[in-house]
């Protein structure tokens, strides 16, 4: 939650994602909150200087985020993205982070199982 805005862009850059789950330090179970290159970019563009936030300050909010659960079907995953205009998002079991799922995913699963 607290982490620099500069160490965030540079750990996506390094991890080729698009997106990070902020987790509260002491439970990296526990979400937070979900920052996406597009939260960084708008900030960037239309809130000041983006090096001198920290991931509270630009991140999408739990109370915000839409989440997939483990049991859901992969169809029922893509439909959840379309329907919320989403690429991803955070599966979540028992209240509890276990994973992130995406539409590459998604679409990854449906072509192995035929």
């Amino acid at each position: 939650v607290n982490t620099p805005a500069e160490e965030i862009v540079e750990t996506m850059r390094k991890s080729h994602n698009g997106w990070l789950v902020v987790t509260d330090n002491n439970d990296l179970t526990s979400i937070q909150g979900i920052l996406t290159e597009k939260d960084v970019v708008q900030r960037a563009l239309f809130g000041g200087d983006v090096k001198e936030l920290q991931a509270k300050d630009f991140m999408t909010p739990k109370e915000e985020i839409i989440t997939i659960c483990a049991s859901d079907r992969v169809w029922d995953v893509l439909k959840i993205f379309l329907d919320k205009n989403i690429r991803a998002a955070p599966v979540m079991e028992n209240d509890k982070l276990i994973g992130f799922v995406s539409v590459r995913d998604a679409i990854a699963q449906l072509v192995d199982d035929h």
